[in-house]
């Protein structure tokens, strides 16, 4: 008997809640108000947060129908609308299925009568201020909203914080709503107080020598105090690779003098950096490169770094000491040196030169002016030559965009100059000018169109006394594709590219990404390097797929050289920023 007492227990504890809590199914359907609406109301509605509870039961189902009215009013009012009808209905569609319908008719909004708005006088002179109270989101005459009405109060506060007033307060701040004649009234009234300036600088680290870090601050001592700037001068700081960590932030508000002192706390990197790198492109093949780099020589920023690359068309050595000078953030003085060789379809060359080039930001653009000594061994044609050039240059380049490396909508813009003269060092006289263009413009999240162009030309009296380093070729995969490195340009009288006086190169490309990671594109290039505007422009044409890699889209293509005779395919790999 007692045995059988403990079987009933045990079946009847098991059995019992699934026979008193029998879980129901719920569709709640929602109709009459716009979708912001409708996501809000299910916020607030206990019968849509509950409807997947496991101890749901037709009981706590009547009892959540008759409380969502009041939510879904609830959730109405902060949009504005206080005079909501509301239609609800729940049936029972089968055993354990359940429909609650609620149709809603908003009503009319709460309208602003009255929209008082005021802030202090140094805040009214102050450009920021006065954007944000152009684009205020509400107005007289416009529906009440709560969400937009304590939106202004935390942008007040935001920027307030962010142009160096500490001391604010809100005079005033009420909001009257008067059900009877339906009508809201608003009341602002904003003190920003005194507002504070940049006080002193105190730079804790023992690395550079404090002038040439105090060249990086983009404000000076009096100055009204803003948080961008203190941004600007950790971005500065860590993009002078310097340091391995950089902490800058606003110190206690000095009450007295309303200044805010700023620390600036700084740890150096390690003084030496190596990096090795395979890669493989079809201009140059299987490529290898190593490089050290010490980011600090000494207390003065001075740094220097070396490489070797080597592939499969030849090898390039170089050396450079670089010294900050003018506006460290963006100027600097290098010293170089190195040793390329390189040998194409067309030739072979080895350049061995020493510089100097001063290295500066001229607003939005960099510019580069340069002075270079070159001797060069080169092979056009079968023929052998050796060169000496003294030549001065100069360059100026743009990017406009915030991607470089897998860019939505971007262009950049590069021209540069450079000649030698025999008056100088030089065994020949020239000038030579070269300009580039790329653009990418997004035609929607998926796809993008992108097109480039280059011109070149050379004034020479003894062209053929030019060594190839100079001279102008075409194709290649950021060229002509459809055609070799170097392959495209004027030819003797034995059929051999020699290189041209001008260069015209053009590129259209349509480009589709069918994941966040891939894309396919379709293009058409077309330019030579050519000795006269008349001369024959070959063209190209093809498709490749794209792989969105971390240093840039790595780009495969297929492309016919289209005004060749058999019309051949050749297969084109790069890897590289798009711009």
């Amino acid at each position: 008997m007692y045995k059988t007492r403990q079987m009933l227990l045990v079946l009847l504890t098991c059995c019992c809640p699934a026979t008193l809590f029998a879980q129901v199914s719920i569709n709640v359907d929602i109709s009459g108000i716009e979708p912001l609406l409708e996501d809000n109301v299910r916020l607030f509605l206990s019968i849509e947060q509950q409807k997947e509870h496991a101890l749901m039961s037709e009981g706590r189902l009547r009892r959540l129908h008759k409380k969502a009215p009041q939510e879904i009013a609830s959730a109405l009012q902060p949009f504005g609308y206080y005079r909501a009808v509301i239609n609800t209905e729940l049936v029972q569609v089968s055993a354990d299925q359940w429909l609650a319908s609620y149709a809603i008719d908003p009503g009319p909004p709460l309208p602003i009568t009255e929209f008082s708005f005021a802030i202090s006088e140094s805040m009214q002179n102050d450009p920021e201020f006065q954007e944000l109270i152009q684009n205020l989101p509400l107005h007289k005459g416009d529906a009440f909203n709560h969400l937009k009405y304590e939106n202004i109060k935390l942008s007040l506060s935001n920027l307030a914080y962010e142009r160096g007033y500490f001391n604010t307060r809100f005079i005033d701040h009420r909001v009257e709503i008067d059900l009877n004649v339906y009508e809201a009234r608003v009341h602002l009234d904003y003190d920003g107080s005194v507002r504070y300036n940049f006080g002193e600088v105190l730079l804790k680290q023992d690395v550079l020598d404090d002038d040439l870090l105090r060249r990086y601050i983009p404000f000076k001592s009096g100055e009204p105090y803003t948080l961008d700037a203190l941004i600007d001068l950790q971005q500065s700081l860590n993009d002078s690779d310097y340091f391995q960590t950089v902490e800058v932030s606003p110190g206690e508000p000095l009450t007295e003098s309303f200044e805010i002192p700023v620390n600036v706390a700084l740890t150096p990197r390690k003084r030496h950096r190596y990096s090795f790198g395979l890669g493989y492109g079809t201009d140059t093949g299987a490529r290898t490169k190593f490089s050290w780099e010490i980011p600090r020589l000494n207390a003065k920023g001075h740094r220097f770094d070396t490489g070797i690359g080597v592939s499969e068309i030849g090898y390039n050595l170089a050396a450079h000491y670089r010294v900050p000078v003018l506006n460290p953030r963006t100027d600097q003085m290098v010293y170089s040196a190195g040793v390329v060789k390189e040998t194409t379809d067309t030739g072979e060359s080895i350049i061995r030169t020493v510089g100097a080039s001063l290295k500066r930001g001229k607003g939005d653009w960099r510019e580069s002016i340069s002075l270079n000594y070159q001797q060069e061994d080169y092979i056009i044609a079968n023929v052998s030559n050796d060169s000496t050039l003294l030549m001065p240059g100069i360059n100026w380049s743009r990017t406009w965009g915030n991607d470089f490396i897998n860019t939505f909508d971007g262009l950049r813009f590069d021209i540069g100059l450079r000649g030698a003269n025999t008056v100088v060092i030089s065994d020949t006289s020239f000038a030579q000018v070269q300009g580039s263009i790329k653009g990418i413009n997004s035609l929607n999240e998926n796809n993008r169109i992108i097109s480039r162009g280059s011109l070149g030309r050379i004034w020479a009296d003894e062209f053929q006394q030019l060594p190839s380093s100079v001279r102008f070729f075409a194709g290649g995969a950021q060229s002509v594709r459809g055609y070799a490195y170097h392959s495209l340009g004027p030819v003797d009288q034995n059929n051999l590219v020699v290189g041209g006086k001008n260069l015209m190169v053009g590129s259209i490309e349509y480009e589709h990404s069918f994941s966040n990671k891939w894309a396919i594109a379709v293009f058409y290039d077309g330019g030579n390097a050519i000795d006269s505007l008349s001369d024959d422009l070959e063209q190209g044409a093809g498709f490749g797929f794209r792989w969105k890699s971390p240093v840039g889209p790595v780009r495969v293509d297929l492309a016919s050289a289209i005004t060749q005779d058999d019309r051949p395919w050749r297969l084109h790999i790069n890897i590289g920023p798009d711009l």
